[in-house]
């Protein structure tokens, strides 16, 4: 897709990403939540090259899913709501559930995420 960044060639370690944490205390993230970025291109130099990518693959103003973001990026997805939680964090991205306020679950939601992830 000519809108997406390239991936990058060699992949950085997760707990080298993530200072080493294995959780993520401060940031539930489940795999429907809706991920922006909170920061703009100007604010990418210095940060790692895949939060970069993840960044990139998350424009304001609709973001995408974390279960669509771990299949862009070829992670499994408790890795990636690893990572998610180390850059909600630092405040480099906004999430929220697609349901905010609802008491149900809206299965024709998770049907439309299930059919995305089948077409990546």
């Amino acid at each position: 897709m000519a809108d997406e960044p390239r991936r990058p060639g060699r992949r950085t370690r997760l707990y080298a990403l993530t200072d080493g944490r294995t959780a993520a205390p401060g940031t539930v993230l489940t795999m429907d939540t809706t991920i922006t970025a909170a920061v703009g291109e100007e604010d990418l130099d210095g940060l790692p090259t895949e939060w970069q990518h993840v960044l990139g693959l998350c424009p304001a103003p609709n973001g995408r899913a974390v279960a669509e973001l771990a299949a862009r990026m070829e992670m499994r997805l408790t890795p990636m709501t690893l990572l998610l939680g180390e850059l909600a964090d630092r405040g480099l991205i906004h999430h929220r559930p697609p349901l905010e306020g609802a008491g149900t679950t809206n299965v024709h939601l998770l049907m439309r995420i299930r059919d995305n992830l089948a077409r990546i």
